[in-house]
């Protein structure tokens, strides 16, 4: 996928505070009113080499409950980010009970494309923590 390169002025800490902040409230309103029209989230997993893809702000939404719903007790800790124009990153800690009912760690990265001062994009990869 490519996504066209375009300055994104609005895109600061402040903007990614409360990004981070609605996904830690689990406000799906507040994060979609925070993407672009056909902004596209791709989740850490799926059918696809790129997990599952939700395109639009529609099927961001669902894309945010599914994550809600299969993580319910998730949280965050350790995040780094950064912001380089058009796009961003960021680097997390997340914790959650799996459907066996055992805690799973893992490291997650994002990678964001920013448009108009919105997300255009947003890409999970994660690496799961397991005894050797």
């Amino acid at each position: 996928m490519n996504v066209a390169s375009h300055p994104a002025p609005d895109v600061d800490d402040a903007f990614m505070a409360r990004f981070f902040d609605a996904w830690k409230r689990k406000s799906v309103e507040d994060i979609i009113s925070m993407v672009t029209d056909d902004a596209v989230l791709e989740s850490a997993f799926g059918p696809e080499v790129y997990g599952k893809r939700f395109v639009g702000k529609k099927a961001f939404a669902e894309g945010i409950v599914r994550f809600y719903d299969a993580l319910k007790d998730a949280s965050t800790t350790d995040r780094t980010y950064a912001i380089m124009g058009d796009k961003g990153f960021t680097e997390v800690t997340l914790s959650y009970t799996g459907p066996d009912g055992k805690r799973i760690t893992a490291r997650v990265c994002d990678l964001f494309d920013f448009r108009d001062g919105k997300v255009a994009s947003k890409r999970a990869y994660g690496k799961r923590i397991v005894a050797d």
